[in-house]
Parts: structure tokens; sequence; C-alpha cells
């Protein structure tokens, strides 16, 4: 399967489905979704090892974070789904943009942005329970309004897209790039602590920086690792949350 990416539009949008967006009758059930969203996840892995295991990991920490945030469990199942799946509008960029060394340019930064917009798309064309493309399209939204595709402002962006975009972040400074080194976990929750109520949504910021001080505790020499295996994690999380 192939996408033709970056310029590459449907006619109907995950902006236009509601949150609600699967009407009664046609949703899938969970059993027939999930070996579905584990055959896209194997995409994924197929194509870019580092980026699923990047998804793995933000999997783990969304997870706790939706649980103890106390998100009903139909929400969570949709973050746990949306999270291992929230990059698979990147099969759609090029590699020679998704691996560059050195800073992209201001067009190459556009493009890469529509990642989110094709990976909802994808994802709209299965009728999978619960929001799952709403988060994946909206998880670089902005508490300020300052995100992208659409600019939603405060409680606009969907809880599951504002769970995303923390654990996105997290995991991200946390990791080797092509283009920078990982940065330590003390550096990574002092920005997530600055940019919350202007990038983040202040309580459920507040809860994941408890998570992860916690997980700190329990084991600081796992969480300086930026590739931690996310079963390693996962046992963290259990003990943490």
């Amino acid at each position: 399967m192939s996408f033709n990416v970056i310029r590459c539009r449907r006619k109907r949008s995950a902006r236009d489905v509601p949150a609600e967006s699967i009407k009664d009758g046609r949703e899938m059930t969970v059993d027939v979704a999930r070996p579905i969203i584990e055959a896209l996840a194997r995409a994924m892995a197929a194509r870019d090892r580092l980026t699923h295991q990047h998804s793995q990991r933000v999997q783990v920490y969304a997870v706790a974070l939706a649980r103890k945030a106390s998100l009903p469990d139909r929400m969570v199942h949709a973050i746990r789904a949306a999270a291992l799946l929230h990059d698979i509008g990147k099969l759609g960029i090029p590699d020679r943009l998704l691996h560059k060394a050195g800073p992209l340019t201001a067009h190459e930064y556009e493009d890469v942005k529509q990642h989110a917009i094709i990976g909802a798309d994808i994802l709209s064309t299965f009728d999978f329970p619960g929001p799952l493309a709403r988060i994946v399209r909206h998880h670089h939204e902005n508490w300020d309004g300052t995100g992208y595709p659409d600019g939603l402002r405060g409680e606009n962006i969907p809880i599951g897209a504002r769970v995303l975009s923390i654990v996105d972040c997290y995991d991200a400074l946390t990791s080797d790039r092509p283009y920078r080194s990982a940065v330590p976990h003390e550096s990574a929750v002092a920005m997530i602590g600055e940019r919350r109520a202007t990038k983040y949504d202040p309580h459920i910021a507040d809860v994941f920086l408890r998570i992860v001080n916690d997980m700190r505790s329990a084991s600081p020499r796992t969480l300086s690792s930026s590739r931690a295996p996310a079963r390693v994690l996962l046992r963290l999380v259990a003990s943490a949350v």
C-alpha cells in the first residue's frame, strides 16, 4: 500500500468527524479492530524501526497517564491505539525529511507537519471504536492555540490528543534523533513544566510529571536510557500508577 504523500488530501477529513465519530451499528468491535491496528503498526515498524519503538514507549506512557487522570475505559482504549499509530502519517513523508541530519527548512517543516493530517485520513477509512482519528490529527495542537494542523485551543482539543501531546514530546526529547542527542530526563521534565498552560493542558501535564518523577525514583538508570524497552517502562509504570 502506498500513499501519495505530502500533498494528498481526502475529501472527508478527520476534522469533519465529531468526537463520537462512529454511528451506532457501524463501529468495529475491539476484537475486530485489534488485528487491523497491529497490522498498521507492523507496517510502521517495517518502514522505520526507531519510529515504531518510539510509538511503543509513547503508548506505555499514554495509557499510564490516561489511567492516572481517571479517563473512562473507552477513552483509554482509544488512546492506547492512537499512541501506537500516532505517527502512521509518516508513511507518507519522504525518508530524506524524516532522517535529515540537520535542521529542517521552513518548507520542509511544513511538509513534515502534514503527517498528522495524513495519519488521521488513513485511520478515518476504518470504523475504529472511539475517536482514534481525531486524537491522531490533533496530537500536535497546543493549549494556547499555536499548534497544528487546526490551531485548536484549550478544551477544544480532544482530551486524548492532549494526553498524547505530552507523552510524545517527553519521549522525543529523551530519545536520540538524527539531528540531536537525547536530553536528560531532568531537562525534559523542566521543559514540560515550563510549557504547561501554554503548550500543554496544565492539569494533564501535572499528572504526567508526577508519574515520570515516581518512575525516576523507582529506576533512575532505566529512565536515563533513551532506548529503554517498552516492556521495562511498562513494569515501572505499573509500580508508579
